[in-house]
C-alpha cells in the first residue's frame, strides 16, 4: 500500500529495544564457547548485516537518516532483537503476517510483523541470540539439559519447512512466498538446503565432528553457488541467428531476487577476433525510492520454473558469438558468473 507524502509522518517509529538475554550467558559466550559455528557465522552477511560494505554506503549517502524520518523499518531486520518471540499469536490481523518486504521505497508502507530492532551491540548483525534466545530460553532441534547451559526444543529447528517460514520468513518474507509458488517444497527442498546445507563438523571448541547446519550462510555473494545457479545454452540456428536460453530451474525463487540483476553481453566477432555487433539484455527489477510501481518499475526478474530467450541476428560471413552472464548486486558489485562460446 503506498501513502501519500504527507501520510508518513504518521507512522509509528521503529523502536530499539534490549534482547531477551538468557539468565547467565551474555551475546558473546556463545561465539566463544560455539567457535567452529561462530568462525561460519563470521563468513556470512548474516555478521555483516549491519556493517557491511552496503551498509557504509547507506550510512555515507545518508540513506538512514532519511530512512529514520519516514519511519522505514531496516535495523529491525538487520540487527534484530528476538525472532523466536515473534510467533504470530492468535487475533493477529490476516493482512499483518509475519515478516516484511525489503524495500527502500519511502511512500509504500511495510506491512508485516517484524522483529524489534535491538538496542544491544547491533554491530553483531544477525547473531547467534538473534535466532536462538526467546523467553524459554535457548532453543534448538532437540532438549539438551545436561550441557553448559539447558536446550530446549523448538520445532522450528527441526521442521526445516517451518523453519523457512517461521525464521528464515520474519526478514526474507517475499523471498519465502516465492519459495512456496515452487515445485521444491513439495520435493522436501527448503531454505536451508541450499543457504545451510548440512556438513560434519564440531558444534563447540575441541568437540567432535557431528552432522549439523552449516552457519556461513551463502548465497548471492558466494561464486560457486552463483555458477551453480545458472542453466544456460548458447547455439546459433538454421536462419544465423544467435540464440541464448536461460532457465531458472536450480533456485527455489526469483533469479535475480531483490533488488539484484542479471545481465546477458552478446558479442559477434569475426575470424580474426573484431568485434562486429553486441547485445545486452537484463533481468532484474527496480526499487526506486519513489517510482518503484508501475509503470516505472517493471519486474523482469525470472521466476522459478520459467525460461527466457535471446535471439540475436548475425552478421555475414563466419566467426564466434560469445554470451556473458553478469550478477549485479545492489552493492554495486558486478561479476561474470558464465560465458559460452560457438562459432558461425
Amino acid at each position: 500500500m503506498y501513502l501519500p507524502p504527507d501520510r508518513i509522518r504518521l507512522r509509528e517509529p521503529p523502536r530499539s529495544v534490549p534482547s531477551t538475554r538468557h539468565a547467565s550467558l551474555g551475546r558473546t559466550a556463545c561465539l566463544e564457547c560455539h567457535a567452529p559455528i561462530a568462525d561460519e557465522w563470521r563468513q556470512s552477511y548474516q555478521f555483516k548485516s549491519l556493517t557491511g560494505p552496503y551498509w557504509k554506503d547507506v550510512r555515507e549517502l545518508r540513506y538512514l537518516d532519511l530512512f529514520d524520518k519516514v519511519r522505514k523499518q531496516c535495523a529491525n531486520c538487520h540487527a534484530p532483537a528476538n525472532v523466536l518471540d515473534l510467533a504470530p499469536a492468535a487475533g493477529d490481523r490476516a493482512d499483518r503476517p509475519l515478516g516484511v518486504e525489503c524495500t527502500p521505497n519511502l511512500l509504500r508502507e511495510p506491512s508485516g510483523i517484524v522483529a524489534m530492532a535491538r538496542a544491544d551491540e547491533p554491530e553483531l548483525g544477525v547473531d547467534c541470540t538473534s535466532c536462538h534466545v526467546g523467553r524459554r530460553g535457548i532453543m534448538g532441534s532437540g532438549r539438551l539439559p545436561a550441557a553448559e547451559h539447558a536446550t530446549f526444543e523448538d520445532a522450528r529447528f527441526r521442521d526445516p519447512a517451518l523453519a523457512s517460514d517461521a525464521l528464515c520468513g520474519t526478514c526474507h518474507r517475499s523471498t519465502v512466498e516465492a519459495w512456496k509458488k515452487t515445485k521444491f517444497p513439495a520435493a522436501g527442498i527448503t531454505c536451508l538446503d541450499c543457504h545451510m546445507p548440512r556438513v560434519d563438523g564440531p558444534a563447540v571448541a575441541g568437540g567432535p565432528p557431528r552432522p549439523r547446519r552449516s552457519h556461513r550462510f551463502p548465497a548471492d555473494k558466494d561464486e560457486t553457488m552463483l555458477a551453480r545457479a545458472v542453466n544456460a545454452t548458447l547455439d546459433v540456428t538454421p536462419d544465423r541467428r544467435a540464440r541464448f536460453r536461460i532457465t531458472n530451474d536450480r533456485v527455489g525463487h526469483y533469479f535475480p531476487s531483490g533488488g539484484n540483476w542479471l545481465s546477458v553481453r552478446l558479442e559477434a566477432r569475426d575470424e580474426a577476433g573484431r568485434l562486429l555487433a553486441e547485445r545486452v539484455e537484463v533481468f532484474g527489477r527496480d526499487e526506486a525510492l519513489l517510482l518503484d510501481f508501475w509503470p516505472f518499475n517493471q519486474d523482469a526478474r525470472i521466476p522459478a520454473g520459467e525460461r527466457r530467450e535471446i535471439l540475436f541476428s548475425l552478421p555475414d560471413g563466419h566467426g564466434t558469438v560469445g554470451a556473458a552472464v553478469r550478477y549485479h548486486d545492489w552493492m554495486k558489485a558486478k561479476r561474470t558468473i558464465a560465458t559460452f562460446e560457438v562459432s558461425y
